[in-house]
C-alpha cells in the first residue's frame, strides 16, 4: 500500500471519521513525487478554469495567463508560460483540480483512500510558496485527506461552528465565528498526512519554499440524497402526496397522511437497496492501461510479490457479483474471497493472498489476471 495510516479502517471508520482530526507522520514515502511531476501534469491537460487556477487572494482571470487558440480548426489552450511564471514568483497558488485524473501516483493516493471511507473521492493539487494562507480561514463541505508531497507547509486547525455542512454549506458568512485558538498548529513534511473533517476550520500556509500537498476530498453520500432521491422517484403514486396545500386547516392533517407515506418509502429495505444499487452503477474508476497484458497476454509486470488494489471501494458489496464502471461482472467464489480480502486489506501481494486464502499460487495468478483484464484488481504504485 502507498499509504499508512497507522490505524485499521475500521478504527478510523468508527472512532475518528467526522468526529476528530488526525496527524499522521510519514504516511507515504517522501520522495515519490517531485516538482518535475507536476512540469509534466501541466505539460499534458488542457489549461482550462477550473480544472486549472491560479489564485492569490482572489482568483486570477485565465485571460492573463492563457492563450487561446485554433489547431486544425478546433480552439485549443495553451499556458502562455513567461506570464504564468511571472505570476508565480509574484506569490500565486497553482490549483489543479482533479489531478488524480492527470497523475497515476495521485489516482492510486484517492483509490486507496476510498478504500478506508468508502466512499468516492477526488484529488485537488495546490503548488504554492508565498507564505499566506491562500483561502485564509474556512471549512470544507466534504472531508479531505491533505497529503504533503513536496516541501513544508503549515496547518492551523480550528474546532467546527457548523457541523456537517453540506455542499453549498460555505464558511464564507461565518469567518467572524472561528476560534481565535487552534487545536493543532503543525507543519506538515513531506510524505506527512492531514485528515480534516468537514466542518472543521483550518488554513494552510506556504513558508516561504516550494510546497505542494493534495487534498484528496471525500465526497460522501448523503442521507439527505437519499431521501431526496425516494421522493422524486416514489412518492406521487401516493394519493396522499399528491393533494394540493391549500390554505385551511386541513392541511396539516393532510400533511401528516402524506408523511407517513414519505417514511413508508424511505424505510423501505427495496428502496434502498435500489439506491445503493444505483449509485455503485454510476460510479466510475479509472485505472492504467495495460495492452501488452490485457491484449496480447504478455504482462512483464504481473509478479507473485506485485501489490494488488481493487479499482472500485464498491466492488465488494454484493455476494453475487461486483460491478466496476457500470458492468456487472459475475465471479466465482475464488474470485469472490480474493475480492473480500482485498477490500479490508488492500494492498495485498499474491503470495500473501495465497497464504491467507490457502489457493496455490499458479491458479491464484490466473485468477488475479481475469480481475485485472476486468478491472476489477490494478497494480498498485511501486
Amino acid at each position: 500500500m502507498l499509504i499508512d495510516l497507522g490505524v485499521s479502517n475500521e478504527y478510523f471508520l468508527n472512532n475518528i471519521q467526522e468526529k476528530n482530526f488526525f496527524l499522521r507522520r510519514g504516511a507515504v514515502k517522501a520522495d515519490v513525487f517531485t516538482l518535475a511531476d507536476i512540469d509534466n501534469i501541466l505539460g499534458t491537460i488542457e489549461p482550462e478554469a477550473p480544472g486549472v487556477n491560479l489564485h492569490n487572494g482572489t482568483f486570477i482571470p485565465e485571460n492573463d495567463y492563457v492563450f487561446t487558440y485554433n489547431e486544425v480548426g478546433k480552439p485549443r489552450k495553451t499556458i502562455i508560460k513567461p506570464k504564468f511564471y511571472k505570476l508565480m514568483q509574484e506569490g500565486a497558488t497553482l490549483i489543479l483540480n482533479r489531478v488524480h485524473k492527470s497523475s497515476h501516483y495521485i489516482d492510486s493516493l484517492c483509490k486507496e483512500i476510498s478504500g478506508v471511507v468508502n466512499q468516492e473521492t477526488l484529488g485537488n493539487g495546490y503548488l504554492a510558496f508565498n507564505p499566506q494562507a491562500a483561502f485564509g480561514n474556512h471549512w470544507d463541505c466534504h472531508d479531505v485527506f491533505a497529503i504533503q508531497l513536496v516541501g513544508r507547509k503549515r496547518w492551523r486547525i480550528y474546532p467546527p461552528t457548523f457541523e456537517l455542512p453540506m455542499p453549498g454549506q460555505t464558511s464564507k458568512e461565518f469567518k467572524s465565528e472561528c476560534s481565535e485558538i487552534p487545536v493543532l498548529d503543525t507543519v506538515l513534511e513531506a510524505g506527512d498526512l492531514l485528515y480534516v473533517p468537514r466542518g472543521w476550520w483550518h488554513s494552510a500556509i506556504a513558508l516561504g519554499e516550494p510546497t505542494f500537498h493534495v487534498a484528496v476530498g471525500v465526497h460522501t453520500t448523503h442521507i439527505s440524497t437519499y431521501v431526496e432521491w425516494v421522493c422524486n422517484k416514489f412518492l406521487e403514486k401516493h394519493l396522499e402526496c399528491r393533494k394540493r396545500i391549500g390554505f385551511s386547516e386541513s392541511d396539516s392533517n393532510d400533511l401528516e397522511l402524506a408523511f407517513e407515506k414519505v417514511r413508508l418509502e424511505v424505510m423501505s429495505e427495496e428502496n434502498l437497496s435500489l439506491f445503493k444499487q444505483t449509485i455503485i452503477s454510476s460510479s466510475r474508476t479509472n485505472t492504467r492501461f495495460d495492452i501488452n497484458a490485457n491484449v496480447f497476454g504478455q504482462d512483464d509486470n504481473l509478479s507473485t510479490s506485485s501489490k494488488l488494489n481493487l479499482s472500485s471501494h464498491y466492488a465488494a458489496v454484493s455476494d453475487e457479483s461486483c460491478v466496476v464502471n457500470g458492468i456487472k461482472i459475475p465471479i466465482n467464489s475464488i474470485e469472490w474471497k480474493v475480492i473480500k480480502l482485498l477490500s479490508t486489506q488492500n494492498g495485498l501481494s499474491i503470495d500473501e493472498l495465497s497464504v491467507q486464502l490457502r489457493v496455490p499460487q499458479a491458479p491464484l495468478t490466473k485468477i488475479v489476471s481475469s480481475l485485472i483484464f476486468h478491472d476489477v484488481l490494478y497494480l498498485a504504485s511501486a
